[in-house]
């Protein structure tokens, strides 16, 4: 038997507070998601005046930081023909993102959970992920 951590509800509302504060702070509406361990989401945010889009691509951003196991911008550095990750996204169901903005948090060398955001350019939302993923770290 093994045991699995994972994120719950305070992380997850930590994590969304954050990234919506440091939204705010380079004015780029967006939505904010957390997923667990099992990919599912346990918190997710649009700021008003965030994308419709923005709900679905945060989501999968998460989804997919979280199912590979790294961030989604070093994922399209990787996806690229001749990658070794190439046709990832066509992968995990349709639901694999390969631009900026999904970051995988880890604690004590264990991956559990994951931040998606979407809503402002890929330098936006990986601000943004970068930040909120740091306030899983502080808790």
């Amino acid at each position: 038997m093994i045991t699995v951590k994972s994120l719950g509800l305070d992380d997850a509302k930590m994590i969304v507070d954050a990234g919506i504060a440091r939204a705010r702070e380079i004015a780029s509406p967006s939505t904010v998601s957390v997923v667990d361990v099992g990919g599912t989401v346990i918190l997710q945010a649009r700021m008003d005046g965030a994308s419709i889009s923005s709900v679905e691509l945060a989501a999968d951003k998460a989804y997919t930081a979280l199912t590979i196991r790294l961030s989604t911008k070093f994922i399209s550095t990787i996806a690229q023909p001749n990658g070794d990750f190439y046709g990832i996204g066509n992968g995990l169901g349709g639901r694999a993102i390969i631009f900026a903005g999904g970051v995988p948090i880890t604690v004590d060398g264990q991956v559990v959970g994951a931040v998606g955001v979407s809503g402002g350019n890929g330098s936006q939302d990986e601000d943004v992920a970068q930040t909120a993923a740091a306030a899983a770290l502080h808790a």
